[in-house]
């Protein structure tokens, strides 16, 4: 198969990808619309662990005088050699600097969770796009033929229901909207949900 194209970004990038129908979990499978709904939600998973980290190491971070002094000192140890030789208000500085540059790793990675939900979502609603829509659109075929093309894409949207919940989609949106500072990059997420509810629901 040649796969569906579609220009993302606006950018000129360009992803060419076909993902089959197939909802289940049978062996053989692998390139189907049940692997981005599972990448999906594994990508959510991710990003709800590392933004629990993040509130922990910026809540610390803004305390960092109620941490012990062996914590303290731990921490400080990986911004100079010798804390020994360090005042407590150093001590704490030093502690204080190192768990902003852990909290910055998790929100950088937080944004690549972030690209990742919103591109697959996109590839998401272009598949699901491609296989209800034109589906029908296509009243060319033979009558039979488009009989058991209709019923394939009432089962495909009924499925796609089960796993497309309310709640897993609101999870999506309420995840990009909370990380993106691009009000741009947020809407277009929240867009393709609105656009992938409205097919599974047609």
């Amino acid at each position: 198969s040649s796969g569906i194209n579609a220009e993302y970004g606006g950018n000129g990038n360009v992803i060419n990808a076909l993902f089959s129908t197939e909802l289940g979990a049978r062996k053989g499978h692998g390139n189907s619309l049940s692997l981005l709904i599972t990448l999906l939600q594994k990508a959510l998973d991710g990003s709800s662990h590392h933004s629990d980290n993040y509130s922990q190491l910026t809540h610390k971070a803004f305390h960092v005088g109620q941490l012990s002094t062996e914590e303290q000192r731990e921490l400080a140890s990986w911004i100079v050699t010798d804390t020994a030789k360090c005042s407590a208000s150093e001590r704490a500085r030093y502690a204080q600097i190192r768990l902003e540059q852990l909290a910055d790793n998790k929100d950088q990675e937080l944004t690549l969770y972030t690209q990742l939900t919103e591109n697959l979502v996109y590839l998401l609603w272009r598949h699901v796009h491609h296989y209800t829509v034109h589906g029908r659109a296509d009243t060319h075929q033979p009558k039979k033929q488009l009989l058991s093309s209709q019923d394939s894409i009432k089962q495909l949207t009924r499925e796609l229901s089960h796993h497309l919940t309310d709640p897993f989609l609101k999870k999506i949106v309420d995840f990009t909207s909370s990380k993106n500072t691009s009000t741009v990059t947020s809407s277009f997420t929240s867009a393709l949900v609105r656009r992938l509810r409205k097919l599974i629901t047609v």
